[in-house]
């Protein structure tokens, strides 16, 4: 009995995870807009240089609206991947162009979630494989829309990886993820050094 309800949810896995890659991958668009103007405004208090008129943002306030006209985006529109295909591309208010780069954000998402549920279907390292693949994505696109890559994607990464072979779910033993970190996190605050001193600017 419980080996067939077990069955029967592995075979559902690979669904499940798709429809939930879309639903992560929609909440990625919002991080990878909204963070970046959450790190500026921040700056700019920390510097005394926020406007007293513009009202800060966050993940989750405002509500999600087009760009062009300010207008909400209704609950129907907001369906990942599928409002894109229904309103061909376009805000229902203003007719203005949305960009490809969401429903690809979250297809990629989907596809990413997907191909783990099948590769690791009975494993935790499926889940952790699925958690690191939304911090490359998001980390990704951040870093190709505004050249630089915020830590907390960076040490996001390295803490599952981290987690998952402590919890003795990944294919590393817990010593092999040590090492792999330590190089890593070198590796990249050298570069992001060295970056700095080319471009003589925060990198």
């Amino acid at each position: 009995m419980l080996f067939d309800v077990f069955q029967q949810y592995s075979a559902g896995m690979p669904i499940l995870a798709t429809v939930g890659g879309l639903i992560i991958g929609s909440f990625l668009n919002v991080v990878i807009w909204r963070y970046p103007i959450m790190l500026r405004q921040q700056m700019a208090e920390f510097h005394g240089e926020m406007p007293s008129t513009q009202s800060k943002i966050n993940l989750a306030l405002p509500r999600s609206h087009c760009p062009h006209c300010q207008q909400t985006i209704r609950v129907r529109d907001n369906i990942p991947l599928l409002s894109w295909l229904m309103l061909k591309g376009r805000c229902r208010d203003c007719q203005a162009k949305i960009s490809k780069r969401y429903p690809l954000v979250e297809l990629l998402t989907a596809l990413a979630f997907l191909l783990a549920s099948l590769v690791w279907p009975e494993s935790g390292w499926g889940l952790a494989v699925m958690i690191l693949s939304a911090w490359l994505i998001a980390a990704s696109v951040i870093d190709l829309d505004n050249q630089w890559l915020p830590d907390v994607f960076t040490q996001g990464v390295l803490w599952t990886g981290l987690i998952a072979a402590w919890a003795q779910q990944s294919p590393l033993t817990l010593q092999d993820a040590v090492t792999g970190v330590l190089v890593g996190f070198i590796t990249f605050y050298s570069l992001r050094w060295i970056a700095g001193i080319v471009l003589r600017k925060e990198a």
